[in-house]
């Protein structure tokens, strides 16, 4: 059986492919076929402008359509496809969903934030040891928090903070009061270890300590990203080999990331290479099994 999942996020959009793979019946296993992801940076339209451009419209329905193409030649047997910030954000996001239906068949859900956290978490625990911590996870246009207690989510909040959107400025001081408060309030006990996902904090990981690198302490993580501040864009580029379209908005990210894991008192910090749309086949595969 072939699974996929597309994630329409702020600043890239992907697919990933993956056929299950046999193993029991309580655990999901798979192989991925095809990862695929485009940087077509709908937050930035979103964020400043309260609408998606003429031109990402049609780049976004033309990569649609490349999906639906690539569905079709592995055979996919179910796919879901789901939008977060940036289309949430988008007064067009409605229209343009739909237009991109009529043209590629394709079905996007603009998903709630709390929806993306439970997905999100869904990635986590798979493979995942802990029973107790935090998990952050930092898009281009928001951030969720999961604090979980013997493996169950106690509490779960998305906050309006993003790399993308923080790096135009639509970021509001009120945003950063209630992520600390909410913390403040939901985790009295402190948590020791937080799980931190998505690219740039991936990025981190890496520039930290090599590839294979899913565990850094919070002195390590500090010092990577005063490290990676000190430079420009472009020497970020050729220096630690980045993408453009990370190279720009890892330091609202990184920002985003430090103050989580400081007010959440962690001092270790995992990164798993898992992301929301590893949640979306989970998912799907729950809906089956």
């Amino acid at each position: 059986m072939k699974l996929a999942a597309i994630d329409i996020g702020s600043n890239a959009i992907r697919l990933q492919i993956t056929r299950i793979l046999p193993h029991n019946e309580e655990e999901l296993s798979y192989k991925i076929l095809e990862n695929i992801r485009f940087p077509l940076r709908l937050g930035d339209d979103a964020f400043r402008m309260g609408e998606i451009t003429f031109r990402n419209e049609t780049k976004f329905i033309q990569l649609m359509l490349a999906f639906r193409t690539m569905l079709d030649l592995y055979e996919v047997d179910d796919v879901y496809g789901c939008a977060t910030a940036a289309l949430r954000d988008a007064k067009n996001g409605g229209r343009i969903l739909k237009r991109s239906y009529d043209t590629s068949g394709l079905h996007i859900d603009v998903i709630t934030g709390e929806l993306e956290a439970e997905l999100l978490q869904l990635a986590v625990q798979k493979d995942n040891e802990l029973s107790d911590y935090l998990h952050v996870d930092v898009g281009g246009g928001s951030t969720e928090i999961n604090l979980v207690k013997n493996n169950v989510s106690f509490a779960r909040e998305s906050f309006e903070l993003g790399s993308v959107r923080n790096m135009r400025k639509r970021n509001k001081p009120q945003e950063w009061d209630r992520m600390k408060r909410w913390l403040s309030e939901n985790n009295s006990s402190k948590t020791n270890i937080a799980i931190a996902t998505g690219g740039n904090i991936k990025t981190i990981a890496k520039i930290a300590g090599g590839k294979k690198v899913q565990s850094i302490s919070l002195e390590t993580l500090s010092n990577t990203i005063n490290e990676i501040n000190s430079v420009s864009v472009a020497d970020r580029i050729d220096r630690y080999s980045m993408r453009e379209d990370r190279a720009d908005v890892i330091s609202y990210a990184s920002e985003i990331y430090l103050n989580v894991i400081k007010w959440a008192g962690s001092n270790q910090i995992q990164t798993p290479d898992v992301g929301l749309k590893d949640g979306i086949i989970q998912m799907l595969y729950d809906r089956i099994s």
